[in-house]
């Protein structure tokens, strides 16, 4: 079992702060995120265009999976419903990272998980591997319509209802650019890399997370 205390960590360069919460990423960070889209190469090419188009409104929540599969059919060979079906049975293989997941479920202290992502996430993925049982908030942008990953940030911190300082909250994200623009609002980051890295990094102590983010 990985086990860390809360421990201090730096903002910034600025003063020592205890790290009240962890603000976790989902794919990419907690789990490899091509699970539903690494079936085939129609689908991969659909996962290469998820940040423009129709992706982009599928994540802000401005159409629902359903209508998001309704278009998708308009250019694969699928049916609307073969779409729906299709996604919902891959979200059933979610390949998480297994030092990282094991550190998530340990729930060392108060977490949120914080994703740009469509209400399938809410209504399948959330459920299905009961994410709410080791965080005490989830925070996405389809229903906070926004793929602002700060802005989400401030939101899982009213949430979890710490009344914590930015810079007591540790985004971690596979994302250099999230964890730049939570660090410009004084938080505290880990750029997430591999799996393996992780279990080294934690097994220094949470601080050390903050500490390798800026190295």
């Amino acid at each position: 079992m990985v086990e860390a205390s809360p421990t201090p960590v730096r903002s910034n360069g600025n003063a020592v702060a205890t790290t009240r919460c962890i603000l976790w990423d989902f794919g990419d960070t907690l789990c490899d995120e091509t699970f539903i889209w690494n079936s085939g190469p129609e689908w991969m090419d659909v996962y290469r265009t998820l940040d423009s188009g129709l992706g982009a409104s599928w994540n802000l929540g401005q159409m629902d999976t359903q209508r998001f599969a309704a278009e998708l059919s308009q250019r694969m060979t699928l049916t609307a419903d073969a779409i729906v079906a299709h996604m919902i049975e891959r979200c059933q293989h979610v390949e998480f990272f297994a030092r990282t997941y094991e550190f998530f479920k340990s729930h060392a202290v108060p977490q949120a998980i914080v994703t740009v992502n469509p209400d399938l996430f809410t209504n399948v993925i959330e459920p299905a591997y009961r994410l709410g049982q080791s965080c005490e908030a989830i925070v996405t942008s389809w229903q906070e319509q926004t793929v602002d990953k700060a802005a989400l940030c401030k939101v899982a911190i009213e949430r979890l209802g710490l009344s914590c300082s930015n810079r007591q909250a540790l985004l971690i994200d596979n994302k250099r650019s999230n964890i730049e623009a939570w660090t410009r609002r004084e938080g505290a980051g880990y750029v997430y890399t591999t799996d393996e890295q992780f279990g080294r990094d934690i097994a220094k102590g949470i601080d050390s997370l903050s500490n390798a983010a800026r190295d």
